[in-house]
């Protein structure tokens, strides 16, 4: 049974900085935005606070410039969890979803009253593009979702592959395509499909702010597309003011601080290849490989993910994310948003006194790897 205080945390979805916890989570950029960013910020608060901001066309503008797209083909969130729900609204009418998944998505297509066609892989958490290409037909889905990387797997679908998808399913009302995650992704030079909305109408590609700049006390997302109809569509659904001052300042402050985003990413790149090699050596755990700031963790013997959720929590007070009520996993699983290599480090030390007292001797789990 879970303990009451991380029960309670979790019923939380955050707000950790009244608790004394080492938040490993949720999963944002742990190295952006820069100091002198955060002082100008601080500098401006009297005036943020006591001031509108402009409107939504406007804001979108800010953003699309840095990405390369006009205000007319991408429109502004108070983050991805408000465009979820705009586009799911609008476009969704039975939602194809290879799961293990971002349950938001499920959860508000339900909470809507859509339909959901969930789709097992047959191979673990490697999507057969054929084989829910065949899915998506056979359970007569009007809509998709391709999450590139993948939440909670850290999985990765090519740009190639979601090419071969995007060609095959022309017919398909809506594509949805979240990249939240994909600028911690090194598998390849170009992956983003933001290219890709001028040849394909049907296709939306969402993004979180959240995580790759490490603001989700801002609350910014976007949602782009090449259909001009659809865009106004879900520019009329958002209130005037749903993006507050404060991230119109970041918007305003983003285009200066380019490089030192790039800067951040490859360090988060970097520190969770050093957070997976530290998860190998923790004997009861297998990581799963991961193109995103996340580790998607087997508990292999001694724990169920629940049990081990509750027992760093005790022994450290670090929160880690229990995944075993998720479709398509088991109570073996627990996901690990990596922070900065420090924090990573104390995880992994915390993760090797509990092994010292685990039993390791009976179980050939280790097979599983």
């Amino acid at each position: 049974m879970q303990s009451q205080e991380v029960s309670h945390l979790s019923s939380l979805y955050g707000g950790y900085w009244n608790h004394n916890v080492l938040d490993f989570c949720y999963m944002t950029n742990r190295y952006f935005p820069p100091r002198r960013m955060i002082e100008d910020l601080q500098a401006r608060l009297p005036e943020l606070i006591g001031s509108y901001p402009s409107t939504n066309w406007f804001l979108s503008s800010l953003l699309a410039e840095q990405v390369g797209l006009s205000h007319n083909e991408l429109v502004v969130g108070n983050g991805a969890s408000e465009l979820i729900n705009a586009v799911v609204s609008r476009f969704v009418h039975r939602l194809a979803v290879p799961v293990p998944t971002f349950e938001e998505f499920v959860n508000r297509a339900k909470i809507l009253g859509r339909e959901v066609c969930t789709f097992k892989p047959s191979q673990r958490f490697d999507l057969d593009i054929d084989a829910f290409i065949e899915h998506v037909r056979s359970t007569g889905s009007d809509s998709a979702l391709l999450i590139r990387p993948n939440n909670p797997t850290g999985s990765y679908l090519s740009k190639s592959d979601l090419v071969y998808f995007l060609d095959r399913m022309r017919s398909l009302n809506m594509v949805l395509v979240d990249e939240s995650f994909l600028d911690f992704v090194d598998a390849e030079p170009d992956p983003s499909a933001l290219d890709l909305i001028g040849e394909y109408p049907n296709m939306l590609v969402l993004k979180s702010l959240s995580k790759n700049c490490g603001i989700p006390g801002i609350r910014l997302g976007y949602v782009a597309t090449g259909n001009a109809e659809r865009l106004a569509a879900l520019r009329s659904d958002l209130p005037i003011w749903s993006v507050n001052s404060f991230a119109q300042f970041f918007l305003e402050e983003m285009g200066g601080y380019q490089s030192e985003y790039t800067e951040s990413c490859r360090r988060v790149r970097e520190a969770t290849r050093k957070l997976v090699r530290g998860l190998e050596e923790v004997p009861f755990l297998y990581p799963y490989p991961t193109q995103g700031n996340f580790v998607l963790c087997s508990v292999l013997y001694g724990f169920t993910g629940q049990e081990l959720t509750d027992r760093l929590f005790e022994d450290s007070r670090i929160l880690v994310n229990d995944c075993g009520s998720k479709d398509g996993l088991d109570r073996n699983f627990i996901r690990i948003a990596c922070r900065t290599e420090e924090d990573n480090d104390r995880l992994v030390e915390a993760l090797m006194r509990i092994a010292k007292y685990t039993e390791s001797g009976k179980i050939d789990a280790v097979q599983a790897r």
